[in-house]
């Protein structure tokens, strides 16, 4: 298989980093230009929500390093399926579609993502 035009990109991050900006009304303009409504929801239904936070925003840096235009963290929104798997969905205004493979991990003081696209 050819590798011409994959692209790769990985991030880690320190969980501390948002835990020590409360997920909270006096935090929510940096949540909200980050992350989507769904992805809040997602994170907060788990008692400790700061590791799964540092996990998505490591995948969207990880995807960004991917794409050759500037892209918005919040125009890209990481959804879980039945199993947990997470699938990146990039919303442009464009109808061209980047197929990308993401992969998530986390402890309790670190989040590590990777991301491969064509």
């Amino acid at each position: 298989m050819a590798t011409e035009g994959l692209s790769v990109g990985t991030d880690v991050i320190e969980v501390r980093r948002f835990r020590s900006k409360p997920l909270n009304e006096r935090n929510a303009g940096f949540y909200h230009s980050v992350f989507t409504e769904a992805e809040i929801i997602y994170c907060t239904k788990y008692s400790d929500p700061y590791p799964h936070l540092a996990g998505i925003f490591a995948a969207k840096e990880s995807i960004i390093k991917c794409l050759n235009k500037p892209t918005k963290m919040i125009d890209i929104e990481i959804i879980h399926g039945q199993y947990g798997k997470p699938t990146a969905v990039i919303h442009r205004k464009r109808k061209n579609t980047i197929t990308t493979q993401i992969s998530i991990s986390h402890t309790k003081s670190l989040a590590i993502a990777v991301a491969i696209t064509d």
